[in-house]
């Protein structure tokens, strides 16, 4: 595996930036009300010898982008204690109109 987001508690619980820390955290149990419903990640990994050329979570990711399926995205910084590999901070940052570090 790879680590496709990096930083502070805070910044990963409360600003995550890749979708497969999002579907993780939705996966997990909450305690607090015990009658939500997990939300588990669709689909199956891929096979750890026989990887997609692109991001690996993008067959199981609602936000996936042809980019996603062609290019693995290298880790960006979000702010200084932040870090996410994911093609959407790419195009979120070039929106805003300034450009990925």
């Amino acid at each position: 595996g790879r680590i496709v987001e990096r930083g502070t508690l805070r910044e990963v619980f409360k600003n995550t930036k890749h979708p497969y820390t999002e579907g993780l955290f939705n996966s997990l149990p909450n305690i607090k009300n015990r009658k939500d419903r997990l939300k588990p990640i669709p689909g199956l990994m891929p096979d750890p010898t026989n990887l997609p050329e692109g991001c690996p979570f993008a067959p199981r990711c609602d936000a996936a982008m042809k980019i996603c399926l062609r290019e693995r995205c290298q880790r960006m910084q979000i702010n200084d204690w932040h870090q996410a590999a994911c093609w959407l901070n790419v195009k979120e940052a070039y929106e805003k109109g300034g450009e990925a570090e």
